[in-house]
């Protein structure tokens, strides 16, 4: 196969064998020597059983000594050039199963360090979306409509809903694709079973961003691709989160993988209607978007049976949005966030383009070649449409409202996915230049390097302790389900959706309506003898102590009942104990970390 070489079918010899599996297992150790070093090592527990792994240096030492043991045999054999020219090309040929086990190891970090909480907005929106369509009904009642009837109707509405059409009813915020996704998970195994949804997503995701550059530019490409989108932070830090940013990233690049294959054009309907579905899918998921489905057309091309088979399921996606839409919020073109006017302004262009740059500078430097590898594909089938697709949806977030946390790159992670295989495409075809021996060692410090860089960065940006940090909403929505009646009534803000999931207590908002409206219900609620309690992580402390300072029941000058949390802390307050403190008696405090 070789010329000079000692075999020539293309396959090791027993002892070029054993050297090529010493090579791979160096490889292993060496990449997880600094996977550990770059994330601080994993802690979790699954199934009851705990997972250590720490020190980098154990398997360090082993991948020396590993290397050592094939530098040895390689060279008795004047062989070393040869193991490695044939391992490139076992890589290449082994490039998609390589892929496999990329997006496999992806899904099994999603799992393993998954919140499963409904902490926040959109963790709570989802999973209570979930439930509420695994039990088969479109809006949420609110039992508070009667008792606080005339007033402000955001009182009662938790982050993650909206007051719908009618008195007493309330609308989802979040579009349905995701909620629906998880709804069978969620009727069989609650808030931990849904999540496996978001582990599955980045699964495919990975999978299929390594099959679009396998596409143009080969096997080694493929594999860069899936690495690199496998270990962007903010694909790590969404990962591990019941949001929706991973799961319409995965829809939308399975259909790119589908359709950008070579001889799509002529291949059966099967694939194109997969490919249409998973637009669909991303429809639902992200309407926003939805423009955006005529793109994939222009990558089938003049072939009007596959065109109006992709195009299908898409346009009943788009009927089935409009119809829910519109029982939701009344029109089928407002959304759940507003109308479009509230939300996009050409003026924003500007800031919005300096952070996601910045962003993306800090924690993805590598992605910022992509334009390169888009350019060396350009000839290929795909490649047009398909940056033209990441151009676009660069353009519909750039007028998109401006947020300020670096968490928000997560809206263009399509993009970014995109990004990654351009990248991929540009460093594959810079290390084929170099030639001979040398590719294999260059490919491996590229794929620890990116590696190492993205894995710590999502570490630096706790990533990984994202569940911990999390947990304390269950604790207190635990400690609230047991210390109270079923009619007691919990003021929150931020966990004001995560509190009504858990528990089912009615909610009353002190964050999205006037104090006069919260304060009246909270008179009113308290004189029927309801059970008032203030649920508030530890930084909305002062600003509602200063929103209500002319209310003395809700001065919090008296001590929590109970407090939970690591570096993020939540607090509860029960109004009864208010009365206690004032008449010289004791206010316990349960403390949980």
């Amino acid at each position: 196969m070789w010329k000079g070489a000692r075999f020539t079918s293309g396959r090791f010899p027993s002892a070029s064998l054993n050297r090529r599996h010493l090579l791979l297992a160096a490889a292993g150790l060496a990449a997880v020597a600094v996977l550990l070093a770059a994330s601080g090592g994993v802690r979790a527990t699954v199934g009851g059983l705990r997972i250590s792994a720490r020190s980098p240096w154990p398997a360090g030492l082993a991948a020396l000594l590993v290397t050592t043991a094939w530098w040895a045999g390689a060279r008795r054999s004047n062989a070393a050039g040869s193991d490695l020219d044939l391992a490139w090309l076992t890589l290449e040929r082994h490039s998609r199963l390589a892929i496999l086990v990329i997006a496999a190891i992806s899904a099994a970090v999603s799992a393993v360090f998954a919140t499963s909480s409904a902490a926040g907005a959109d963790a709570s929106g989802y999973l209570s979306e979930a439930a509420q369509w695994a039990a088969g009904q479109l809006f949420h009642r609110d039992p508070l409509a009667g008792v606080v009837a005339g007033g402000d109707p955001w009182v009662t509405v938790p982050l993650g809903w909206r007051p719908g059409p009618l008195t007493g009813l309330q609308s989802p915020t979040y579009p349905p694709g995701l909620p629906l996704l998880m709804a069978l998970p969620h009727a069989i195994g609650g808030a931990p079973a849904a999540a496996l949804v978001v582990a599955a997503s980045a699964a495919v995701a990975v999978w299929a961003t390594g099959l679009m550059a396998t596409s143009l530019a080969g096997g080694v490409a493929g594999i860069l691709a899936a690495i690199t989108v496998a270990t962007t932070p903010v694909f790590l830090y969404q990962a591990v989160q019941p949001m929706s940013d991973v799961p319409v990233t995965a829809a939308w690049m399975l259909c790119w993988a589908l359709l950008i294959r070579p001889g799509v054009g002529s291949r059966e309907l099967g694939v194109v209607t997969v490919a249409g579905l998973a637009c669909a899918l991303a429809v639902l998921i992200r309407p926003n978007l939805a423009p955006l489905a005529v793109v994939p057309l222009f990558a089938i091309g003049w072939h009007v049976r596959k065109l109006v088979t992709f195009s299908m399921p898409v346009a009943l996606a788009g009927l089935a949005l409009a119809w829910l839409q519109w029982q939701w919020y009344g029109s089928p073109w407002r959304s759940g966030y507003g109308a479009a006017d509230e939300l996009f302004a050409v003026g924003n262009a500007g800031a919005n383009a300096s952070r996601y740059l910045t962003w993306m500078a800090a924690t993805s430097p590598l992605l910022l070649i992509a334009p390169a590898g888009a350019w060396l594909a350009w000839r290929r089938a795909g490649t047009r449409p398909l940056a033209a697709f990441a151009v676009l949806v660069v353009g519909a977030y750039l007028v998109y409202a401006v947020f300020e946390v670096w968490s928000y790159l997560r809206f263009l992670l399509p993009v970014l996915a995109v990004g990654a295989v351009f990248a991929a495409v540009a460093v594959a075809a810079a290390i084929g230049r170099i030639g001979g021996s040398w590719r294999l060692p260059v490919l491996a410090a590229v794929v620890l390097a990116v590696s190492a860089h993205g894995i710590s960065q999502a570490r630096a940006l706790e990533a990984f302790r994202l569940a911990d940090q999390q947990r304390r909403v269950e604790q207190v929505a635990a400690y609230v389900s047991a210390a109270l009646p079923p009619e007691a009534v919990i003021v929150a803000g931020e966990q004001s959706g995560a509190i009504r999931y858990y528990t089912g207590h009615p909610i009353l908002r002190w964050d999205a309506a006037p104090a006069e409206a919260v304060t009246a219900a909270v008179t009113t609620l308290h004189g029927e003898g309801r059970p008032i309690v203030m649920a508030l992580d530890a930084w909305e402390r002062e600003p509602f102590r200063a929103k209500y300072a002319a209310l003395p029941a809700m001065s919090l000058e008296w001590p929590p009942a109970f407090e939970a949390g690591t570096s993020h802390r939540t607090l509860v307050w029960r109004l009864a104990d208010r009365e206690v403190f004032l008449r010289g008696g004791s206010v316990q405090t349960v403390r949980q970390p």
